[in-house]
């Protein structure tokens, strides 16, 4: 899909609600309905791999709905309920639609939700991970903690903000891809899916000790802030030696080396989309990289390139 697709529909029949979901969620059945207090409107923007869509009820309503992709909402309703296998799903933070069982209830609803493609992000699911399997599929529908669902949200916004800015970026393949991926990433950290087996068993994907899994959240959520290895220690009550010794033995690599590689890939993030008046050492310095010298070091060790390439790049995308 070159570029981004764009489009907007507002209508007062179910039916053709209905039709107008049919990308979003193909399995979607209507159930109660007030045929003349309904209205539905729906905007999205597409790109390759992912779809951003903002949408809202103006009447109670009843749905049963399926999902081959994978859905992340953010709801908000007056007299809202969303429940999965009858089990009530925590609708303060983004939670997945998954492929059944879902159900819901409202007065009033408006969301906004991303789709994913799930072959890709299967497929970056496996680079992340030896593990794979049949289907991914999170464990938990909602965000398990509300940082990481700021974290999710965190990084929609960014991407929502580029589409807004420079739609005209996205002709770029690169950018789209960089998008697709960031929005892709952010999801297995904060969802933490698992792979269905042929046998019924559930493997995470990169499966962690309770130590690790529970650090490598608190560091993505909170990867803005500035903390140190010293902070991710204590909020996972290990000290920072035995913290050290379970990042090296599980990730190859220091608690310290993956928040700075965490925090350069939010760098390169905000390098692509950033606006004219964004410079490189403010963007740098916003996520805690002081020494400039060596921050330009790190960064070409990490992609290959300088920050002003990434940047420049990003400048010859909208020019």
């Amino acid at each position: 899909m070159p570029g981004l697709d764009r489009s907007s529909f507002a209508t007062a029949d179910p039916e053709a609600a209905r039709e107008a979901f049919t990308p979003l969620v193909p399995r979607l059945q209507f159930g109660r309905v007030d045929p003349d207090a309904f209205r539905m409107r729906i905007r999205s923007e597409s790109a390759a791999g992912f779809s951003l869509f903002n949408y809202s009820f103006a009447a109670p309503t009843a749905v049963d709905a399926g999902a081959d992709d994978v859905l992340v909402v953010n709801a908000r309703g007056r007299g809202l309920e969303v429940r999965h296998g009858g089990r009530a799903i925590d609708t303060s933070r983004p939670y997945v639609n998954v492929t059944e069982g879902v159900t819901a209830t409202w007065d009033a609803f408006a969301a906004r939700t991303v789709m994913l493609d799930r072959i890709r992000l299967q497929e970056v699911a496996r680079l992340a991970s030896e593990e794979s399997g049949r289907l991914l599929e999170p464990v938990e529908l909602a965000a398990r903690t509300r940082a990481l669902g700021d974290h999710w949200d965190d990084v929609v916004g960014r991407v929502t903000k580029a589409i807004a800015v420079a739609p005209e970026a996205f002709d770029e393949p690169l950018v789209a891809e960089a998008a697709f991926h960031r929005l892709a990433i952010t999801y297995l950290n904060v969802f933490h899916p698992a792979w269905e087996r042929p046998d019924g068993r559930h493997v995470a994907v990169g499966a962690r000790s309770s130590v690790v899994r529970a650090a490598l959240e608190y560091l993505h959520a909170n990867a803005a802030t500035p903390i140190t290895v010293q902070h991710v220690a204590e909020a996972v009550h290990i000290s920072p030696r035995g913290l050290h010794a379970a990042f090296v033995a599980e990730t190859g690599r220091s608690p310290s080396a993956h928040l700075r590689a965490v925090r350069l890939e939010a760098v390169r993030d905000e390098l692509r989309f950033a606006e004219p008046g964004d410079s490189i050492a403010a963007i740098a310095r916003r996520w805690g990289f002081v020494h400039l010298p060596r921050f330009a070091e790190a960064y070409a060790r990490a992609f290959g390139e300088l920050p002003s390439a990434t940047r420049n790049r990003r400048r010859r995308s909208i020019a």
